[in-house]
């Protein structure tokens, strides 16, 4: 069977040992309080800082836009960062070199980061700046100098108006000023020697000639299969027969379209039906027509020779004026490329000076500190009470254990009294029996 606890014994060691208990609970809380007297008090100034989103987003040129407006529609403000922020290096070297020598005692960094304190609000908007200082005037001043280096520096950092952005721009505009006048001075330089009129005239000329010679001789290879095909018919006829005034005509209006083909109106001939053009017998006439075919054999080979001599020229001159083309082209491309960059650039310059003239910015003081009235330490009533609590937890732990170390002793001691007894009984009875 388990053993059952017995409260009343521990009641009766408390009840026993009263006095002890509280007088140390008294001694306790009597010295937290005269302690508590005798420390320096410690005031608690906070500031507010407020982080909103931006209220409108300044973009002159869509082809410049920040990485969150692409991302996202609603750009979200970095709300973890902000404390983070408040408690780097770089701010608090700036604080502290505007603090010393007002601060005594705070000559580093991690002085001071002893009595600062960041933290994010209930709402993550909101970022709690806290300095803990013995008076409550420098620790108002700190708090609110230490919202002011920070706000500057969260703008610069998170916001679009920064002034290192700023000359950022201005200066890739100076730039593209340059780049746009070198642009541009190389197009009016090469426009000083630009021949593409003149090679597309040239080039016109040439076209020109070798299509009325492809027409010329393909005019000439209709006119000799016209006479091949009337020698052909004339060669059919008897030899003795005199050649008819329908095959004088043709062989006359053969003779005139070969030497005269593009003549710009039509012959019309008037004869009698029993007139001869000609005397010439049919084999004269057959001769006639085949040396009609060789001079104009010998026409199409000269106009073929001339078309050959013009072929290169044609060539050569499409050559220069695809040059002539191709630099015109990258000369116009680069200067519109840098006219473009420019404007670009100089729409960007202008939205920075103007969104630099906004000084809200997306961090704000929201509330300043105020020099506190009330230390927020020591904490007197507080001290006391703790002490107290203690010292009550200590005495009584203490009366238990007196109790448990004096039953310990005292159990002991009956042990040992218990053994002597036993050990003196033998020796009686080893004594013979008198009588």
């Amino acid at each position: 069977m388990e053993e059952e606890i017995d409260l009343r014994e521990y009641i009766l060691v408390l009840l026993k040992h009263w006095k002890w208990i509280a007088g140390v609970t008294l001694v306790a809380a009597v010295v937290a309080l005269v302690v508590s007297f005798l420390l320096p008090p410690t005031y608690e100034a906070t500031a507010l800082l407020a982080v909103t989103r931006p209220r409108y987003v300044m973009q002159f040129d869509p082809r410049i836009a920040p990485v969150e407006s692409v991302s996202s529609a609603v750009i979200q403000p970095p709300y973890k960062a902000y404390p983070e922020l408040a408690s780097s290096d770089e701010v608090l070297q700036e604080l502290l070199a505007q603090l010393n020598p007002r601060l005594e005692k705070v000559e580093t960094v991690e002085d001071l980061r002893e009595l600062i304190k960041a933290k994010s609000g209930t709402d993550q908007s909101l970022v709690i700046l806290t300095v803990r200082w013995k008076d409550p005037e420098e620790a108002a001043e700190v708090a609110n100098l230490w919202a002011e280096i920070l706000v500057r520096r969260a703008n610069e950092i998170y916001g679009s108006a920064g002034e290192s952005q700023f000359q950022f721009y201005q200066q890739q505009l100076q730039r593209a000023e340059e780049e746009l006048r070198t642009a541009e001075e190389a197009l009016v330089a090469f426009q000083a020697r630009n021949q593409e009129s003149i090679l597309e005239h040239q080039l016109g000329s040439r076209r020109q000639m070798h299509a009325d010679y492809l027409a010329a001789q393909r005019e000439i290879a209709y006119i000799i299969q016209d006479i091949r095909g009337l020698r052909e018919q004339l060669s059919r006829q008897p030899a003795d027969q005199s050649v008819g005034l329908s095959d004088q005509l043709t062989v006359l209006f053969l003779e005139i379209k070969a030497f005269n083909a593009h003549a710009s109106a039509p012959i019309q001939l008037q004869v009698d039906s029993a007139a001869t053009l000609s005397d010439k017998s049919l084999a004269e006439q057959i001769a006639f027509l085949d040396e009609l075919v060789r001079v104009l054999e010998e026409k199409s080979a000269e106009i073929e020779g001339q078309i050959s001599a013009l072929e290169p020229e044609i060539l050569a001159l499409q050559q220069q004026l695809q040059e002539v083309y191709t630099e015109n082209d990258r000369l116009t491309r680069a200067r519109d490329v840098a006219r473009e960059t420019y404007i670009t650039l100089a729409r960007k310059v202008e939205e920075q000076r103007i969104a630099a003239e906004d000084n809200t910015g997306d961090v704000r003081i929201a509330s300043r500190a105020a020099a506190p009235e009330e230390p927020a330490s020591p904490r007197k009533l507080l001290n006391t009470a703790v002490a107290g609590v203690l010292g009550l937890m200590l005495s009584v732990f203490g009366v238990f254990m007196a109790e448990w170390w004096r039953a310990g002793v005292e159990s002991a001691s009956a042990v040992g009294a218990s053994a002597r007894a036993t050990a003196g009984r033998p020796e009686e009875m080893d004594e013979p029996p008198r009588g």
